[in-house]
């Protein structure tokens, strides 16, 4: 009652008073909202699509940069150093697969089949030179020398170098 009689003063005072009551206040309120609770959405709405298009940039740019650093490592050869080791696994290889045969120090069976096994790598890789492997594929062109083992190359290498021995020893 107080409330009406206080409601009733202010109209009194001024007649354009709009009368709320507290039950007439949440519609007042929702009316108010309403237009800018609509904009905030649209402005959500705009701002979801944004971010959906710069997901989708982002994601083509990480594809392009997966490529470039794919591209970069195929390209990318080895160095002196490994190279160098290469060599040395190719040597020491020849060397040991003659060890068996019993011809470990003949310089020129180790070169013939060292330049076997070089060709072997070369050819896997189809380069023309062990500067022009892949870096990436150190490894695995380690892991082929350590692993090359051709019986009837070997065997060849193995009777050139027994005809030498023989040739001269008899010369």
């Amino acid at each position: 009652m107080k409330t009406e009689n206080t409601l009733s003063v202010a109209q009194e005072r001024d007649p354009n008073a709009i009368m709320i009551t507290p039950e007439t206040l949440s519609g007042v309120i929702t009316e108010l909202m309403r237009p800018v609770m609509q904009t905030i959405g649209k402005m959500l709405e705009n701002n979801t699509a944004a971010l959906e298009q710069l997901s989708a940039a982002q994601s083509i740019q990480n594809d392009r940069l997966e490529a470039l650093e794919k591209q970069i490592r195929l390209q990318t050869k080895v160095d002196g150093k490994m190279a160098s080791y290469l060599n040395d696994a190719i040597r020491s290889h020849s060397r040991e697969l003659l060890d068996k045969r019993g011809f470990p120090d003949d310089r020129k069976a180790v070169t013939k089949l060292g330049n076997v096994i070089r060709k072997a790598v070369l050819m896997r890789y189809g380069v023309s030179s062990l500067r022009d492997v892949p870096r990436h594929e150190y490894n695995v062109a380690l892991n082929l020398i350590s692993m090359w083992n051709d019986l009837l190359t070997v065997r060849d290498v193995v009777s050139e170098a027994r005809a030498r021995s023989e040739a001269e020893d008899a010369g």
